[in-house]
């Protein structure tokens, strides 16, 4: 009983230390090369032919480097008929 009880009080704090942040609230980061990515990982990205980071990375990369916890869900693009 002791042991749930603890388990409960841990969830609740927990719980009142979450932070919603939608992406509408963040700025989206146009390039790679803005996002504070260490030299040879944005020479990585360049190798494999990626000029531009898609509308999640935008949004995502930047806060992950921050520390932050994320979520994020990425859109599908529409199969062709």
């Amino acid at each position: 009983m002791a042991a749930e009880t603890a388990r409960r009080q841990s969830c609740m704090l927990r719980q009142e230390k979450l932070e919603l942040v939608t992406s509408d609230d963040i700025q989206p980061i146009m390039s790679f090369d803005e996002m504070g990515l260490k030299d040879d990982v944005l020479r990585g990205i360049y190798q494999y032919g990626y000029e531009k980071p898609s509308a999640i990375q935008q949004r995502a990369v930047r806060r992950i480097i921050n520390g932050h916890d994320v979520i994020a869900q990425a859109r599908v693009p529409a199969r062709p008929p």
